[in-house]
């Protein structure tokens, strides 16, 4: 008997990435392609969506390439992608701007003070079910109204990044429920678009697409795009799903109890639970199957680990090239030189600001440097930063009532043995990783099963794919200088908010 194969497209900030994945949750072959972001203005970051779709074309070709496996062998495909980009098409399905808002933009937060002055916005937050912050769909979509008419004017319908894949993929716009709860538009009673919130920000629903369930079946892939892409044409292609939420997916987080930790560009600390948890600390996504996931983000995790090595670090560059070595590993060696605490030097990682518990306005800081710092003690208060900063969220979602007995880490910070450590310390929590860390891709790769009828369920999917590597055993020796200097954290954190907010008239 011929095997079998699910195919999985992740749409990165860092990078696109294509991998055919066996049923067990296995990657076969992959391939990926990095890409850079352009922030032309602070707190702006923005990518062309037509990169992306050329990126995914080379990608797909090479995965068929570097195997043996051929096209008819695909079952179905599931596309997972970075969240909350604002992608306008017209009705022939043509990209109306190669410049588009990404996740982490935070151009609209002057709409969303607005907003938040406004007597209606504690009635938005419970239908929503989240918080409104600048990251979310809706408010760009405003925002793109009202800077740039003439786009919102054209545009047919907004969609996501991985929504534009499966456009180009089978000529079918449509999104899924864990990328329409991250519009502030969605009810999250009903699950569907609310004529409240859109008329509350002023814009028009026919230019949101239809929402799907994340495992159904939107379409196949066209004739066209077969020609591209070495597909098959007619492969199934489901809906898909947001990367943080696929990331859970294949995390196994499809239960109460279990905490994931998610560092790659960003960093997310999320549980799983069956309603949104309203606190205004917290959001609230929908899972990509039934249930919701409470979270908060840094909007630059490894991302501020990104900027310190392409900043500061030329000479290790070189070093570990010479080496054959990864910067990344070099730079945790170095790390691991220096005590926990990294002498007491803080980081406070808001290089792209922060969305509920902080001001957008935010910027990253060093707080402690003394002649003796060096860039290994930089290095480790930047993990150490990022790592105070979710350990709120912890705290948060515990005291709500959410008792939490281990945390998955998955994502590139993963990789890290030393960061694995320190986020057992700090949270003081058993941290567990992946024999592989595929995220979002193997997500999408289980939503596409299930379309397949491969899998019963999500939950299910994700269980016969989950493959634990390792587990890090907190150390309590390190308990009573990381909670000392997580109070003095905190505390800066809110002494910083006053002058952060002065920022944005500068």
């Amino acid at each position: 008997m011929t095997s079998q194969y699910l195919f999985g497209i992740d749409i990165g900030t860092q990078s696109t990435r294509a991998a055919l994945i066996d049923l067990d949750g296995h990657v076969i072959a992959s391939a990926s392609t990095p890409q850079n972001m352009a922030a032309p203005r602070p707190g702006w970051a923005e990518q062309d969506p037509q990169i992306w779709w050329q990126t995914t074309i080379q990608n797909i070709r090479r995965v068929f390439e570097i195997s043996d496996i051929a096209p008819a062998q695909v079952l179905a495909i599931g596309v997972s992608g970075q969240m909350h980009g604002t992608v306008p098409i017209d009705t022939q399905g043509e990209l109306l701007a190669h410049n588009v808002q990404l996740w982490c933009d935070k151009r609209p937060a002057q709409l969303v003070d607005q907003f938040t002055a406004r007597p209606e916005t504690a009635a938005a937050y419970q239908i929503a079910g989240s918080p409104p912050v600048a990251s979310w769909l809706g408010f760009k979509i405003l925002w793109e109204k009202i800077h740039r008419p003439e786009i919102y004017t054209c545009t047919w319908k907004f969609l996501l990044p991985k929504d534009y894949i499966n456009l180009m993929l089978t000529g079918v716009a449509a999104t899924d429920h864990s990328e329409a709860s991250g519009a502030f538009l969605m009810d999250a009673a009903t699950e569907d678009w609310s004529d409240e919130l859109i008329t509350l920000l002023g814009l028009d629903r026919a230019k949101l697409p239809d929402i799907k369930a994340s495992a159904a079946v939107i379409g196949q892939v066209t004739d066209q795009t077969a020609a591209l892409t070495g597909l098959s044409a007619g492969t199934p292609v489901v809906t898909g799903g947001g990367d943080m939420l696929c990331m859970l997916l294949a995390a196994g987080i499809t239960r109460p109890g279990i905490a994931s930790d998610v560092t790659g560009t960003s960093g997310i600390f999320s549980v799983f639970t069956e309603k949104p948890v309203l606190d205004p600390q917290l959001m609230n996504l929908h899972h990509v199957m039934p249930g919701w996931i409470p979270f908060g983000i840094i909007d630059s995790g490894g991302g501020a680990l990104k900027w310190f090595r392409d900043a500061c670090c030329e000479s290790e560059k070189e070093r570990a090239q010479s080496q054959g070595i990864d910067t990344y590993d070099l730079l945790s060696e170095m790390a691991t030189e220096i005590d926990p605490g990294a002498e007491g030097l803080l980081f406070f990682p808001y290089l792209m600001g922060e969305r509920t518990l902080g001001t957008p306005y935010a910027r990253g800081v060093f707080f402690g440097l003394t002649p003796r710092t060096g860039k290994g003690a930089m290095v480790r208060a930047i993990k150490e930063g990022i790592t105070f900063e979710l350990r709120r969220t912890l705290e948060i979602v515990e005291n709500a009532g959410h008792s939490i007995d281990l945390i998955y880490h998955n994502g590139g910070g993963a990789r890290s043995e030393l960061w694995n450590q320190i986020k057992a310390d700090i949270y003081q929590k058993p941290v567990r990783t992946f024999e592989s860390s595929e995220g979002g891709i193997l997500g999408a790769a289980i939503l596409a099963g299930v379309g397949a009828e491969v899998y019963p369920d999500p939950a299910a999917g994700a269980e016969k794919c989950l493959h634990v590597a390792q587990e890090f055993i907190p150390n309590p020796a390190n308990y009573s200088r990381y909670d000392a200097l997580y109070k003095i954290f905190t505390d800066l954190h809110d002494r910083f908010q006053t002058p952060y907010n002065r920022l944005k008239n500068v």
